[in-house]
């Protein structure tokens, strides 16, 4: 077939049978351009309607809690579930038009409990596009795990049972504060950081709870002076010698209180006497991973920190030192007579050194307080919180059926409905799951 051409104005030789055909290329190479852009900008707006039905859904999802909530109806059973319609949503004031983008939806939510959280089964009608019949094409088969992509799911229970067998051990021993977590546990209460004296549980055993209870411990310590005859010219203690006084009375030396630890060697004195220790740095780690360390992360010396709590210790160490020092009254002219050390006032010694008070060693911690009539000038109290601890736990036979159950075909089986039946403590209700979800 021989092409048909002809001369421009030019001279040009042109092909008729391309020029007719022009049109039509012009059209498929418009159609090509246009149509990414008309699939893009689909594509926007379905990510666009999308975003806003589940925005619609959401709210309804959060009115549908409260408003059970309110009634006081949520299902507290695994796999249990209530139905709410929506109008009563709007009815009620849980919910508003603007909150459905401005659409007065109808319809059902069907709340289902599933483990620590609720499934909401939404089924919305004249909700405008966002209507589940005109959105979704149907549901899939039902499947054994949870969809967690996708928007509209619906869940179907199946039940099971153990025997249970519940008990409770004895009260532990009493733990000091100094020996218990600072975080709370999954218990809901601050545990030991050591278990040893908790009352084991049996090997096969599941701990449903911890309890604590708490009482104080108490004991005493005495306050003891010197007591002296005559008041005399005597001076403040000190260790050297203050101006205006001649001479130092023996009677009445007593050592300071020890000085704080510090990386630094104490000036040398006859009177002082220096102590030195090993510094570490103590810290534990906390359920976060972080260091915790124990006075700021300063060197301490190893009795003065808690090494149940503070479990662990930097390797790097440091020499620490305190001191001491001897101290006197000095006097001028008659000199004191003092008593031996007593917590009241001594037959020929009236006058209390008030400057000379010890306290003695603490009696025994115990429950009850005692204090004897008179002893509130000298004697001094000490308290402590005490906790001790007992576990509730239960010891579950196998699976009571050969397969898990519907609803409707386990109430027939053990004769009782899901609520009273997950009630009872000598059995334990086992649930399980399928799940199917809206196809779009």
């Amino acid at each position: 077939m021989k092409r048909m051409t002809y001369v421009d104005k030019e001279g040009n030789q042109v092909n008729l049978t391309l020029e007719r055909k022009k049109p039509l290329l012009r059209f498929f190479l418009g159609f090509n351009i246009a149509m990414p852009v008309i699939l893009v900008g689909f594509m926007i707006f379905n990510i666009i309607q999308n975003k806003k039905c589940i925005n619609v859904y959401n709210a309804i999802d959060k009115a549908s809690l409260v408003y059970l909530k309110d009634l006081g109806n949520t299902p507290n059973v695994e796999g249990d579930s209530v139905l709410v319609n929506i109008s009563d949503l709007y009815s009620e004031q849980y919910l508003k038009s603007s909150s459905t983008s401005d659409v007065l939806c109808s319809g059902t939510v069907k709340v289902t409990r599933y483990k620590d959280d609720y499934i909401y089964t939404i089924d919305t009608k004249n909700c405008s596009s966002c209507s589940v019949n005109k959105k979704y094409k149907g549901w899939t088969q039902w499947q054994d795990s949870y969809p967690s992509n996708k928007t509209i799911v619906d869940v179907m229970p199946y039940y099971n049972y153990y025997e249970r067998e519940i008990n409770t051990t004895e009260w532990s021993d009493y733990y000091e504060e100094n020996e218990i977590s600072d975080e709370v546990s999954k218990y809901g209460i601050k545990l030991p950081l050591d278990d040893e004296k908790m009352i084991a549980v049996p090997k096969e055993a599941k701990i449903i709870t911890i309890e604590n209870d708490t009482t104080y411990y108490y004991r005493y310590r005495d306050r003891k002076w010197k007591w002296y005859d005559i008041e005399g010219n005597y001076s403040s203690f000190s260790s050297e010698r203050p101006d205006g006084f001649a001479l130092k009375d023996e009677d009445t030396e007593k050592y300071t209180d020890w000085s704080e630890y510090s990386q630094n060697y104490p000036q040398e004195k006859e009177y002082r006497e220096i102590d030195q220790t090993t510094g570490y740095k103590y810290y534990y780690v906390n359920k976060k991973g972080d260091k915790i360390y124990y006075n700021k992360g300063k060197y301490s010396p190893a009795e003065e920190v808690n090494v149940k709590k503070y479990d662990m210790v930097e390797e790097d160490s440091v020499t620490l030192y305190r001191y001491r020092d001897k101290v006197w009254r000095w006097y001028n002219g008659a000199k004191r007579k003092y008593s031996s050390e007593s917590s009241v006032a001594v037959e020929d010694f009236p006058n209390k050194d008030i400057e000379t008070e010890t306290l003695d060693s603490p009696s025994n911690w115990e429950q009850e307080r005692y204090v004897e009539e008179g002893s509130e000038n000298y004697r001094v109290e000490e308290k402590k919180l005490m906790t001790r601890y007992r576990t509730r736990y239960e010891i579950l036979s196998l699976l009571a059926l050969k397969e898990p159950l519907k609803k409707n075909d386990f109430e027939k089986k053990v004769k009782s409905n899901i609520l009273e039946f997950a009630s009872r403590d000598s059995v334990k209700l086992e649930t399980s799951y399928k799940f199917r979800y809206r196809k779009s």
